[in-house]
C-alpha cells in the first residue's frame, strides 16, 4: 500500500515537473522572441542613427560650403565698396570740372573789354584788405584779384617787377581787347603806366616817395 502511495506521489510531482518545465520553456520562447524583436528594433534604431549621422556629416558639409561662400561674398562686397568709393571721389571731381566750364572757369577765361575790367574791379573788394607786412602783402593782394577774375572767367596776369634797389613788387594786368594791356596796382586799383628806368611812385595813383630805389629793372607778366 504504501509503496502505491509512493508511486502516485512520484507521479504527481512528475507531472508537476514536466507542466512547470513546460512553462519554463513557453516563457523562454517568449523571452527569445522579445529579445528577437528588440534587436530587430535596436538594428532599426542604429540604421536610423547611422542614417542620422549622415545627414549631420552633409549639413556639416554644406554649412562649411555656405560660409565659404559667405565670406567670397564678404571679400567682393568689400571690393565693391572701395570701387564705388572711388567712383564718386571721380564723380565729384568730374562734377567740380564741368561746374567750373559752365560757369566760365578754367579754359573758357577770356579777356575782357575795358569797361568788364572797371565792372570787374568794382565789385571785387581786395582793395579794402589792410595791407599787414609779413602776412598780406602785394602778392597776397594780386594773388587773390587773379584768382577772383578768373572765377569770373575773366584772364588776369599776375606781374612781379623788379627794383633797382633789391626790393620788389606783385601788381597785375588785364589784357583788354579795346585797349590792350592795362596794369593795375590791385591795393589801390590804380591803373599803372609802368616801364623799364622809372620809378614805380611816379607811374600812376598817389603814392609817396619809397626810402629806397623802386625805379624799375624787370616787368615779368604771368598768365
Amino acid at each position: 500500500m504504501k509503496r502505491w502511495i509512493a508511486i502516485g506521489i512520484l507521479v504527481i510531482v512528475s507531472i508537476s515537473l514536466v507542466s512547470s518545465t513546460e512553462s519554463t520553456l513557453a516563457n523562454l520562447e517568449t523571452t527569445q522572441g522579445e529579445l528577437l524583436s528588440t534587436q530587430s528594433a535596436l538594428a532599426v534604431s542604429q540604421s536610423s542613427l547611422e542614417s542620422t549621422q549622415k545627414g549631420l556629416e552633409s549639413a556639416q558639409a554644406d554649412l562649411a560650403s555656405t560660409s565659404r561662400t559667405l565670406s567670397l561674398t564678404q571679400s567682393a562686397l568689400a571690393s565693391t565698396q572701395d570701387n564705388l568709393a572711388s567712383l564718386d571721389t571721380e564723380y565729384a571731381d568730374l562734377q567740380t570740372s564741368y561746374d567750373g566750364l559752365m560757369t566760365g572757369h578754367g579754359y573758357t577765361i577770356t579777356d575782357p573789354t575795358y569797361r568788364q575790367m572797371q565792372s570787374f574791379l568794382v565789385r571785387d573788394r581786395t582793395d579794402s584788405k589792410q595791407y599787414v607786412a609779413g602776412e598780406y602783402e602785394c602778392r597776397h593782394f594780386a594773388q587773390d584779384v587773379c584768382n577772383k577774375a578768373e572765377a569770373e572767367g575773366i584772364r588776369c596776369a599776375y606781374v612781379s617787377i623788379s627794383f633797382s634797389g633789391g626790393t620788389g613788387h606783385a601788381i597785375v594786368a588785364f589784357n583788354t581787347i579795346d585797349r590792350g594791356l592795362i596794369y593795375i596796382e590791385p591795393q589801390t586799383d590804380d591803373e599803372m603806366s609802368i616801364r623799364e628806368g622809372i620809378h614805380y611812385w611816379q607811374s600812376g595813383g598817389n603814392f609817396a616817395r619809397p626810402d629806397y630805389d623802386d625805379t624799375i629793372t624787370e616787368i615779368l607778366v604771368i598768365w
